[in-house]
């Protein structure tokens, strides 16, 4: 059987649901025309790609493999698709961007309203990620383009990157806390007896990183700032959060700011895109975001 672009999709979608009902409804098929497909490509390939475990279908070792490695082929075909349009046309079929928990939703909607005006042909993805995993997604092709990318760039080598200021942090406690009262500077000794709220690192190839957690300390891994400042509050962890965040609470006394022996320093940014098959709307992006007003709003000020 020829392994076509539409098998190999058919196959990843059987195993991210392990369902080929669930496929079938996202391909818009009646499940016996996936189920035909997957029987054939495995009698052609005279292998099990999945064995069955009650309601759900699991993918086998070999399964396992023909996934790994035919989603670099998938990767290099919408690769092709978009770079033979954008040498036609000079403008991305696609644009996905990957943002950095940390930027305040203003400036990303700012963005995406004047991206929507300049490219309505574009089709437009935003995906929010944590930490390395702005980074991750951009060296790792999840995202063509990152906005607010930590810290330094990993390596320059195929990279187009600008500096975009950087975001300040404030270590707050719930009002009721035991260390709302301290007046002195916090020592570490006495923040490790309190959980850390924390947001997991989305990084799935570079080493994933914390924003703050001592050596000992319980982590209390939550999936969003909103979330993580509602627990501070309630008194559950302590944590930084970011300014921009923290500012109207600090003001109402839901949130209190406290002094640290070793305070953590604001977080430089960078927005970043690949050089290789970089198109109109990439270009704009980041000249866009270079703009001062954009680069202030970026940055929570």
């Amino acid at each position: 059987m020829y392994i076509s672009e539409e098998v190999l999709r058919i196959v990843h979608l059987i195993a991210k649901y392990q369902s080929i009902t669930t496929a079938a409804e996202q391909l818009n098929k009646v499940p016996s025309a996936i189920s035909y497909t997957l029987k054939k490509l495995e009698e052609s390939l005279g292998i099990e790609l999945f064995i069955r475990k009650g309601r759900y279908l699991e993918l086998t070792a070999s399964g396992e493999y023909f996934i790994q490695h035919s989603v670099t082929i998938l990767h290099d075909i919408d690769a092709l698709k978009r770079n033979t349009t954008l040498i036609y046309t000079g403008v991305e079929q696609e644009l996905t961007v990957a943002v950095n928990n940390i930027i305040p939703r203003s400036a990303v909607v700012q963005f995406i309203v004047h991206f929507e005006r300049t490219f309505p042909g574009t089709q437009l993805t935003v995906n929010t990620e944590v930490y390395n995993g702005c980074w991750d997604a951009l060296y790792n092709k999840r995202a063509d383009l990152v906005i607010g990318a930590p810290h330094a760039v990993p390596s320059s080598d195929g990279i187009i990157s600008e500096p975009a200021g950087q975001l300040e942090w404030d270590f707050v406690v719930g009002p009721q806390h035991s260390l709302a009262a301290q007046i002195q500077p916090l020592e570490n000794r006495q923040l490790r007896q309190f959980p850390a709220v924390c947001i997991r690192d989305t990084a799935l190839h570079f080493i994933p990183q914390q924003a703050w957690l001592l050596e000992g300390q319980k982590a209390l891994f939550v999936p969003d700032f909103a979330t993580a400042i509602e627990l501070i509050e309630q008194n559950v962890g302590i944590g930084y959060i970011p300014h921009h965040l923290a500012k109207t609470r600090l003001n109402n006394g839901s949130l209190v700011k406290k002094p640290m022996q070793e305070h953590k320093h604001a977080t430089r940014l960078f927005n970043a895109t690949r050089s290789e098959g970089l198109g109109e709307a990439a270009r704009w992006s980041m000249q866009f975001l270079q703009q001062p007003a954009i680069k202030i709003a970026l940055n929570g000020e």
